[in-house]
């Protein structure tokens, strides 16, 4: 968390200004909340671009949910962004690999 200095009493050296408590976001909250809203929401986007296998839907889940907890991990807070940052994730991985069902055919396959 970067903080905002200003001069202190005692001359001129820089004492700590605390950022504004709505800007800020309780690590606890990221993890328990806002984490799996952005997959939860990431995962209904990707549902609705194409009908896809349940086995594909549970491979996606699993991989947001690595995915956006690691950009959580590295210092994202904002739902959005892990939302848009999982879905472009997903895409890649389909590009490159594809998500394979677990009926044996590729469900998801690159194009």
């Amino acid at each position: 968390m970067t903080r905002n200095r200003r001069p202190s009493e005692q001359g001129d050296t820089m004492a700590p200004v605390p950022t504004a408590p709505e800007t800020q976001v309780l690590p606890d909250a990221v993890e328990a909340v806002i984490a799996p809203a952005a997959i939860e929401r990431a995962l209904a986007i990707y549902q609705q671009m194409k009908p896809r296998d349940q086995s594909v839907i549970v491979q996606a889940r699993k991989i947001l949910t690595q995915h956006i907890y690691g950009m959580v991990d590295r210092g994202e807070q904002d739902e959005q962004r892990l939302t848009v940052g999982g879905l472009a994730h997903l895409k890649a991985i389909e590009r490159e690999h594809g998500i394979k069902s677990a009926h044996g055919a590729e469900a998801s396959s690159p194009t």
